[in-house]
């Protein structure tokens, strides 16, 4: 007998990703060639690693943003 075949249903796609359930209950996080095999667990914690990093991009571009002065004049 064959051993089941599993069946992925599409939970999200971007332009640069995809998110897959398979019906073995494996998530399936696709970033193009590359697909990780999650459980649901993992993918969420994953989710707020990623949502960490965002905001400390963020505020290191607000830092680089602003420019610094020793002096309260405008410096070119």
């Amino acid at each position: 007998m064959p051993p089941p075949t599993c069946c992925r249903t599409l939970l999200a796609r971007g332009p640069s990703a995809e998110v897959a359930r398979c019906s073995c209950g494996h998530i399936h996080l696709s970033l193009g060639p590359m697909t990780i095999r999650l459980d649901a667990d993992t993918l969420h914690a994953t989710w707020h690693t990623i949502g960490d990093a965002l905001r400390a991009l963020s505020g290191m571009a607000e830092k680089e943003a602003a420019p610094v002065t020793s002096s309260s004049e405008w410096k070119q």
